[in-house]
């Protein structure tokens, strides 16, 4: 296993290697879309290649996949969250796309890593006695609060901003590889959340954050120690 990190700017970053999973947590508003040509290329073949977004550019986001990469549909996710805005006129946009694509038709999937309870099992309704089922594409089980233990602060108490859970992690990243030593690429490390998911599932992960501040604080989560 091995924990590759970087300070830079992701398109100045020229990877070695080829991947089995790209995630990238972007800037949502952002419409630019030249990283994903950039580093669409290097999916090993039957990847996937999983970007979270919101309504900001979720379309636009799709189209260029699909028209510039050929990307090919596999989930667009829905990610229940706890933040976002508020307006008093529209109804609350509290929730993430998590959009999946791969680059062919038989892309790695391993639906008994993601198992959830049954709300029949033991109600009468559940004549074939299964107790779990396969998690459906509607995520809000695996949101992260201000007071998660699993937070990153800094060391004036604020919170870093955009950090996402482990357990999602465990729900769109688990099913599509396999039990270790897969390639995982984050451009946008930010916390480096999936970097530490990736280290205790013994995955190899390379990740980028551009921000100074936020790497420092994104290595000691995974490594420990000081910032």
């Amino acid at each position: 296993m091995t924990i590759d990190i970087h300070n830079m700017d992701n398109m100045a970053y020229q990877p070695y290697k080829k991947f089995d999973v790209i995630y990238a947590d972007y800037i949502y508003e952002d419409k630019n879309f030249n990283w994903v040509e950039k580093f669409w290329k290097y999916m090993k073949p039957n990847s996937v290649f999983i970007a979270q977004t919101d309504w900001h550019t979720n379309h636009r986001y799709r189209v260029f996949v699909e028209d510039v990469c050929g990307g090919i549909l596999v989930n667009d996710a829905v990610l229940k969250c706890e933040w976002g805005n508020h307006p008093r006129n529209k109804f609350h946009q509290c929730f993430d796309n998590v959009i999946i694509y791969s680059n062919s038709e038989k892309w790695v999937f391993h639906p008994e890593k993601i198992q959830v309870p049954k709300v029949t099992k033991n109600k009468g309704l559940n004549p074939s006695g299964r107790e779990t089922k396969q998690a459906t594409a509607w995520i809000d089980d695996c949101t992260l609060t201000t007071t998660a233990l699993e937070r990153v602060k800094k060391d004036d108490g604020h919170l870093i901003r955009w950090q996402k859970p482990l357990k999602l992690y465990d729900r769109i990243i688990a099913p599509f590889v396999d039990d270790e030593h897969n390639e995982i690429f984050d451009p946008f490390g930010g916390t480096f959340s999936l970097g530490l998911w990736s280290k205790n599932n013994n995955m190899n992960y390379t990740g980028i954050e551009y921000d100074e501040e936020v790497f420092r604080y994104g290595k000691q989560n995974i490594f420990g120690g000081d910032k």
